[in-house]
């Protein structure tokens, strides 16, 4: 017996919650890699780790430290320097499978079985478990929903009774996820941007403070030196003048010898 093809609202809604399964992954996951690859590239005033990892990647743009695609990259190009001596090694496969999920979702071309977002929601969860095992009671609630969806809070229903406009629903989704990825990567740029600015004029202002510091003490070693130079410059006329009055006596010793 055939099975009845999925309407386009499920896929819809399968494609919005796992939209929120990433964003719970990378605001779990943000502080977690900075600080792996802080201890592995370390932390330049000019050039943030994360800038620094976006080179090694091959990205031009500045990637969003809390974008999920940009710390699975990360996860997965630096997992034995960074990450392996934290995760287990079973759990390496799952960045990848989250990688090419993730591509897949952003080009809303997701597999139509719901095991297959299950597996992505569960991949998650024993992610980030050991580094934020309150978030996994989240992403297991989203596992709920996802198999029963009437019980959850998803902003697009799943109402097979319902027969919308798919063509325009998904047009319309594909335009707000657009719109929130491009906002989500602006963000994240504006908020690298600042970053590095601050961390630059850190750097600056506490080069400039040695600076300062440095010119005082030259100015002190100068009054130093000023002062010195006078005193010998004195105690050399006094010598000379002692000359001078010597070789006078002089003179006049002599001229009365002579007479």
């Amino acid at each position: 017996m055939p099975t009845t093809p999925r309407t386009p609202d499920v896929a819809v809604g399968r494609h919005a919650l796992l939209a929120r399964a990433f964003e719970t992954f990378g605001a779990a996951m943000a502080d977690f890699v900075e600080k792996q690859m802080v201890g592995y590239l370390g932390d330049e005033d000019t050039t943030p780790w994360n800038l620094i990892a976006a080179g090694k990647l091959g990205r031009t743009d500045s990637s969003g430290a809390t974008d999920p695609l940009f710390q699975l990259l990360v996860i997965r190009r630096f997992w034995g320097p960074a990450f392996a001596d934290f995760f287990k090694e079973d759990l390496r496969p799952l960045v990848g499978q989250l990688v090419e999920a993730r591509n897949l979702w952003a080009h809303f071309n997701l597999p139509s079985e719901s095991s297959y977002v299950d597996r992505l929601l569960l991949a998650m969860e024993r992610i980030v478990a050991p580094v934020a095992p309150e978030v996994t009671s989240d992403l297991r609630a989203l596992r709920t929903e996802l198999n029963d969806p009437a019980n959850g809070d998803s902003e697009i229903s799943i109402d097979g009774t319902v027969a919308p406009d798919s063509v325009a629903l998904v047009a319309q989704l594909r335009k707000t996820e657009a719109a929130f990825e491009d906002l989500q990567r602006r963000y994240g740029e504006l908020t690298d941007q600042l970053t590095a600015t601050r961390r630059a004029a850190a750097g600056k202002q506490l080069k400039l403070s040695a600076a300062e510091n440095r010119l005082k003490d030259l100015s002190r070693e100068s009054e130093r030196l000023e002062a010195r130079l006078e005193a010998e410059l004195l105690s050399r006329t006094r010598m000379e003048w002692l000359f001078v009055a010597f070789i006078t006596l002089m003179v006049l010793v002599m001229t009365l010898i002579s007479l």
